[in-house]
């Protein structure tokens, strides 16, 4: 059976296409996504949907990209989160109907239901509004909760098996905002953190690796470092990946290379 499915994105495409693939679905993937800011960031993110479609080889159809609908619609509402984001879905959801009632579709849904970022209240309860407006065209919202049984995790690994881009913030401007203003104030804390700890010439000297792709040990960071609290130690530089010798490693407990969570912070370590 096929069905019309709106994506936000590759990552939540990952999940929704697998779990509806295996309930019998075929699904017909619409990418409407005016709310993404800028235009190199909407066609990265269409890019990265048409690199899986290599992969599984669905139908795609993308909508119009035209932010200025989106401004108009969230307008008064630009700086309230909530009424924006609710806004914003509606107004997706809303050409996502349109546009299968046009094609002929009787179901659809959303890969918004697996973005961590989105409420399943809210999605269904704006799905249940506009099928009361389109109510005399027969045309249902299909609603499965894609991140139910790991879906997040199932989605990240099938994005490293398939290198699909994982953008760190939802999509428009003042997300990227949010975003921005996030991470400045994490590391302005982290700094603080560890200053207290090390003293703010050697603070200074480390951050320098702040979330650098790969850190090395001892060469980047000294062993003495390490004596603060073990592996956590690194928590406050959030490296992406740790090369770090072996006979260090031994030393703080770690055997073997693989993923390991620093903090609230996953990282690769690699012991060579």
């Amino acid at each position: 059976m096929t069905l019309f499915l709106h994506v936000c994105c590759a990552p939540d495409l990952t999940v929704s296409y697998k779990r509806l693939d295996e309930q019998g679905y075929e699904p017909v993937v619409y990418f409407y996504n005016p709310n993404i800011f800028p235009e190199e960031e909407y066609i990265k993110r269409f890019d990265e949907v048409k690199k899986l479609q290599r992969v599984w080889h669905f139908k795609l159809i993308q909508g119009k990209y035209e932010p200025s609908v989106y401004y108009n619609r969230i307008k008064g509402n630009e700086y309230n989160k909530r009424n924006r984001c609710l806004e914003c879905i509606r107004l997706r959801l809303n050409s996502t109907i349109f546009m299968a009632k046009e094609l002929g579709f009787t179901i659809y849904s959303s890969s918004l239901l697996a973005s961590p970022r989105k409420s399943h209240e809210d999605i269904l309860n704006i799905s249940k509004e506009l099928e009361h407006e389109y109510e005399d065209q027969n045309i249902k919202f299909k609603y499965l909760n894609f991140r139910s049984n790991n879906g997040i995790k199932e989605s990240s690994k099938i994005c490293k098996t398939y290198n699909i881009y994982r953008q760190d913030y939802c999509g428009c401007v003042f997300s990227l905002s949010e975003s921005k203003k996030y991470e400045e104030e994490s590391k302005r804390d982290n700094f603080k953190k560890l200053k207290k700890i090390v003293g703010e010439e050697y603070a200074n000297k480390l951050f320098n690796y702040y979330k650098t792709d790969l850190l090395r040990v001892p060469e980047d960071v000294p062993y003495e470092f390490l004596l603060i609290d073990g592996i956590n130690s690194l928590k406050y530089l959030k490296p992406q990946i740790v090369l770090i010798k072996k006979e260090i490693a031994n030393d703080f407990g770690l055997s073997e290379s693989g993923r390991y969570k620093i903090g609230n912070w996953k990282t690769k370590i690699i012991i060579w």
